[in-house]
């Protein structure tokens, strides 16, 4: 038998398949809100036989709408989106000890220490904010046109960095690093350089609250999960924060996936024979 996880977010669902030992067999990102029919197209995507599903696993913002119990006779179970976010990123780095980054419409950090889960807090700034700004300031409307415009973006037109503001040399701050976010630009910046300046601010944002994070923590890996961790840049923003800092950040296949992923895994754990 097979169990669905579903993760019905703000702005996106995102579902997984998995087999009875909790192994991945298919994955979906929809933009669809609502359940049923994010569920319904997920069924037909990949032929899957319902009567195979023993169970239904819900989480995310948007499960709090659903009063169901049931979806074409299977039973729908509720799980805390904090679990999910802590057991599939867990399960995905397959490490007990990790402090987690799930990049949504805003941002969360979790802890997990074993069966020990704590939210240590959170941003506002996700991709809610870069989809919103480009929206609103480069009239762009989905990640793949962003992501496509940034490729070629310059952050030089954009960002003040230290090295634009002192000949010095800081022992703990490379020349590189960004001293202030937008504070340089000017008119020569194209529609590429404030694209790139969007999500270079979100990322290194995001960076910056993990080391605070982990700055009096005997854990020092970040696990990043979420949509965003699709966006090529991510790599480039915390490899950067990863050679003047005492962290490490991982990016596990599948992380988009890791909540509703996560759900499932918590679920077989609570009903191991």
């Amino acid at each position: 038998m097979n169990i669905i996880g579903v993760d019905l977010g703000t702005s996106a669902t995102k579902i997984v398949q998995c087999d009875e030992n909790g192994d991945l067999i298919n994955t979906m990102f929809l933009t669809e809100k609502s359940f049923s029919k994010a569920f319904d197209k997920f069924i037909s995507s990949f032929n899957i036989n319902i009567e195979r599903i023993d169970k239904i696993i819900l989480t995310g913002v948007g499960s709090s709408r659903i009063s169901e119990t049931k979806l074409y006779n299977i039973d729908i179970v509720k799980i805390d989106e904090f679990i999910g976010i802590a057991e599939g990123a867990k399960a995905l780095v397959k490490k007990d000890s990790i402090i987690i980054s799930s990049i949504g419409t805003g941002t969360a950090f979790i802890r997990a220490d074993g069966n020990n889960i704590s939210h240590i807090g959170g941003s506002g700034i996700g991709g809610g904010t870069l989809i919103n700004l480009c929206k609103k300031f480069l009239n762009l409307h989905s990640f793949e046109e962003i992501v496509n415009l940034s490729s070629s973006g310059n952050l030089y037109n954009v960002d003040l960095s230290i090295g634009d503001i002192t000949s010095s040399e800081i022992k703990t701050l490379p020349k590189d690093i960004t001293a202030a976010n937008f504070a340089k630009l000017n008119n020569n910046a194209t529609d590429s350089d404030i694209a790139l300046g969007i999500i270079n601010m979100i990322f290194e944002t995001v960076g910056m609250l993990a080391v605070f994070a982990t700055k009096n923590d005997s854990i020092k890996e970040v696990v990043a999960i979420g949509g965003l961790t699709k966006i090529p840049h991510i790599h480039i923003v915390f490899d950067k924060i990863e050679k003047f800092c005492d962290i490490k950040f991982t990016i596990p296949n599948n992380a988009e996936f890791a909540t509703c992923f996560g759900v499932v895994q918590h679920y077989l754990k609570l009903n191991e024979k």
